[in-house]
């Protein structure tokens, strides 16, 4: 008789931990996911908002501030400043979800498979920072990035007079001097500008009054910072070095400005705002063999490594 029984009751009692013992890993796994805590992005379109995995995100946005032909470690250093940046926006605005600009996202939206060429690329730097983000004494940085410097960067504390992003330094780029796109020349009619800085000062004074008393403030890194305008013995009006830039479509406001009696020339070094990571520098440094962390604490020193958790 137990013999007969034996396998009967094998299988009620082994069968009964095999139960268990699936039951305690399902469990196991739900705990785990629960811990994995993640953000969708609310993207905000013309038309409404799209919600999209973080990754994903990515992967569309690094897409569109970094060539595909850069090196992967400068790919992925992008990638953990992107994410950064979302961490910023999550921790400023105090909910556990991301609602950020759609601008850009169009075309992402429109199709439902990525068919460009070398997409792939950017799936595996976002995957290979998975949750990696840089942090400066637990927070997320500024994490400030442009395409090209006119040699080095900017020193934050000296432009804004401030001490809160200490980590945004002047870090020598010798190597940006080689970019294709590293000088640039724009050109406009001295009318046309002499117009613009009217309205932007105002009518009190003519246009050629406001020309002629114009003076640039530049800061250590060679970027103009400020822009003075005189009338009569006094300053009259100011207007930022970005503000000047963007008013003019320059490239940087890393220029010098030559002039004739009909045209205004800028002779402009760089490309963008010049603070924090250069991103041709940074794929410089990928090519001679650092990476992505060590081209991150290059350009962000004192900063750290921080995973979403």
């Amino acid at each position: 008789m137990f013999v007969f029984l034996l396998p009967y009751v094998c299988a009620c009692l082994w069968g009964h931990v095999g139960v268990e013992t699936e039951v305690l890993r399902q469990n196991r796994q739900q705990e785990e996911a629960e811990d994995e805590i993640e953000y969708p992005v609310e993207a905000v379109m013309k038309w409404g908002v799209w919600e999209i995995p973080m990754e994903e995100y990515l992967a569309y946005k690094l897409e569109s501030v970094m060539p595909d032909t850069y090196e992967s470690e400068a790919l992925k250093a992008q990638a953990v400043l992107l994410r950064t940046e979302l961490m910023r926006v999550l921790q400023e605005q105090g909910e556990e979800h991301l609602q950020v600009s759609g601008d850009g996202l169009e075309k992402w939206y429109e199709t439902n498979e990525v068919m460009e060429e070398g997409f792939s690329v950017y799936r595996q730097a976002v995957s290979e920072t998975d949750g990696l983000y840089l942090c400066y004494r637990g927070d997320p940085i500024q994490a400030s990035y442009f395409k090209i410097s006119n040699g080095q960067t900017r020193d934050a504390a000296r432009v804004w007079q401030t001490e809160k992003y200490p980590y945004l330094t002047s870090i020598a780029c010798v190597q940006d001097k080689a970019a294709q796109d590293y000088g640039s020349e724009v050109t406009l009619s001295k009318e046309k500008c002499m117009r613009e800085i009217q309205e932007h000062i105002g009518e009190r004074y003519s246009a050629q009054e406001l020309w002629d008393g114009m003076e640039f403030t530049y800061d250590t890194a060679g970027y103009v910072t400020n822009v003075s305008f005189f009338a009569e013995g006094e300053e009259v009006g100011q207007m930022d070095g970005e503000a000047f830039r963007y008013l003019f479509a320059l490239p940087s406001a890393s220029f010098e400005m030559e002039q004739t009696d009909i045209q205004v020339i800028f002779h402009v070094t760089g490309v963008g705002h010049g603070f924090g990571m250069s991103q041709y520098g940074a794929n410089c440094k990928a090519l001679n063999g650092e990476t992505y962390d060590e081209i991150l604490k290059e350009f962000f020193p004192g900063t750290e490594l921080a995973k979403i958790e």
